[in-house]
């Protein structure tokens, strides 16, 4: 996906897909898991840049049940998008990142490109929730 929808932290205004704050491009100096848990953290590596290539549709593990095995499968839910795929501009390498990973990176300023919100798409057809059901329910 070239941007991910339904974010818990998404870009204000009319926004009906809730489209997050993370574009796709974003370039981020990502730091080990070692620095986010010192307590005196010191100064950031800034070495190796990451580019935001895609965002993953989410897994649901163990979703739903099979009726003709009776095993539990997990179901992949578009729209739903919690990891992202980043790439080394340095060596090329690729891995799987969770978005508030690359949120935290944002805030703490490790975001190399000027910051700036992801486009929003242009909608021909207003998404239409359900209303809730009027009166009693029995």
């Amino acid at each position: 996906m070239m941007r991910q929808y339904f974010a818990q932290r998404c870009r204000g205004g009319d926004n009906p897909l809730r489209v997050g704050i993370i574009p796709h491009g974003a370039i981020f100096y990502l730091q080990v898991s070692s620095w986010w848990r010192d307590r005196y953290r010191g100064a950031p590596t800034c070495r190796t840049p990451w580019i935001v290539e895609a965002f993953l549709n989410g897994t649901l593990a163990a979703a739903r049940r099979n009726t003709d095995t009776g095993r539990w499968e997990d179901l992949y839910v578009t729209g739903r998008s919690d990891m992202a795929i980043v790439r080394s501009l340095r060596d090329g390498i690729r891995r799987t990142v969770a978005v508030r990973t690359l949120i935290l990176h944002e805030d703490e300023g490790l975001r190399r490109d000027a910051p700036t919100y992801p486009d929003l798409p242009k909608l021909t057809i207003r998404p239409t929730f359900p209303a809730a059901p009027q009166g009693r329910i029995r």
